[in-house]
């Protein structure tokens, strides 16, 4: 994309110019019909990770959630359930419905998500991120799946709109219910303790321990131990070598375990210098959910969707070189996904970890001022 187009389109969706409006629509209307293509082509798989959660809710306090036979009775697939006591006690509010409308109701209720976590994004450009979040082929598997991670992207981009506002005691709540996907949210805090936003990391530890003390009154004291056994059970991590994180890059190596410590210590380093060198929170989020997602022990492709603020934040930075930014458009597309499902994924494994890893290292000279994340790159040129 040429820069100075770029500067044009900006500038004229501030003046809400028809035209340029007009256009970022129908660029988002093929995002969305590519996307109810695909949604089409495998329709077969919706809702298949959502009859987890349906099935795990109506165990939810009584004590089995973790009991593989009582979960395949219930109609979970594979007789696994990888989410807490708490989370899944929550979906209750959809178990008493029949799973078709549950189903449907669920659907409805992640893609509200995905549009709450891209108009609470701080420092971003509304029309990139709606453009984003519609050409994204991980956002659509999300939710054809029936994946609560939009509901993580939500509330992660709550918590930073919270923080950006001043609220560091609800920014802290916010964060706290990242817990539906809690080994995604290892950046969280780095983040808040390298900027010591302590009353955000204070409130979100108290938040969470409020949460993990309704695991143990939800499903009794031994719920822990029985998660922990199920987690080893050989169904529970599948496609090890798919997942777009250091562990499945770490799993096509010798000394596998070695190899995944050392990259996550270099990259927890990374994370550590970078957020303590910028205030920008649009951008110190989007650091947050990539690395989170690279460091997880557990991830699979429809949580690239946590790349989106990463890819918008390097696209719309002023002096970030030409060539990441093409990088940033590339895993925007669905090439990444589709090289994670080739006989070589490791291919789209290394290519993810290394753009995160360049992005955020690219990225730390130059943190956004307020002008810039309020008047786009109009503000960017005056900026520079």
């Amino acid at each position: 994309m040429n820069l100075a187009q770029g500067f044009t389109l900006d500038e004229a969706l501030c003046r809400k110019n028809p035209a340029a409006a007009i256009a970022v629509g129908i660029f988002c209307a093929l995002g969305l019909a590519l996307n109810v293509w695909f949604g089409v082509l495998n329709s077969k798989g919706f809702g298949l990770d959502y009859k987890q959660f349906y099935a795990a809710s109506h165990l939810a306090g009584t004590g089995h959630v973790y009991d593989p036979d009582a979960l395949l009775k219930a109609g979970a697939t594979g007789g696994m359930s990888s989410r807490l006591p708490v989370v899944l006690y929550g979906h209750k509010l959809f178990s008493g419905l029949p799973r078709g409308v549950a189903r449907a109701m669920w659907t409805a209720c992640t893609i509200v998500a995905m549009l709450a976590f891209a108009a609470f994004w701080p420092g971003t450009w509304r029309w990139l991120m709606w453009t984003a979040v519609a050409w994204s082929t991980p956002a659509a598997l999300a939710i054809l799946y029936g994946q609560d991670s939009s509901l993580w992207l939500m509330f992660a981009a709550i918590g930073l709109f919270l923080m950006e506002r001043k609220r560091p005691w609800s920014a802290g709540v916010a964060f706290s219910l990242c817990i539906c996907k809690f080994h995604l949210a290892v950046g969280i805090p780095i983040l808040l303790v390298a900027q010591k936003r302590w009353k955000t990391l204070i409130a979100g530890a108290i938040a969470t321990a409020v949460l993990l003390a309704c695991c143990f009154s939800i499903e009794g004291p031994q719920w822990p131990i029985a998660y922990w056994r199920m987690s080893r059970m050989e169904g529970f991590d599948q496609a090890v070598g798919r997942m777009p994180n250091f562990h499945g890059i770490a799993s096509w190596l010798p000394w596998a375990a070695p190899i995944q410590i050392a990259l996550t210590a270099a990259l927890v380093l990374i994370l550590w210098l970078r957020l303590r060198a910028t205030n920008d929170l649009g951008a110190a989020g989007a650091v947050v959910a990539a690395g989170g997602l690279v460091l997880s022990p557990h991830a699979y492709a429809y949580d690239l969707v946590l790349l989106i603020p990463l890819t918008v934040v390097t696209i719309q930075r002023p002096t970030v070189p030409r060539w990441l930014k093409r990088w940033a458009f590339a895993m925007l597309s669905p090439l990444p996904m589709l090289l994670l499902l080739t006989s070589k994924p490791w291919l789209g494994q290394v290519s993810i970890a290394a753009f995160v890893v360049t992005a955020i290292v690219a990225g730390r000279a130059d943190p956004l001022s307020p002008a810039v994340a309020r008047g786009g790159v109009a503000a960017q040129v005056a900026h520079s």
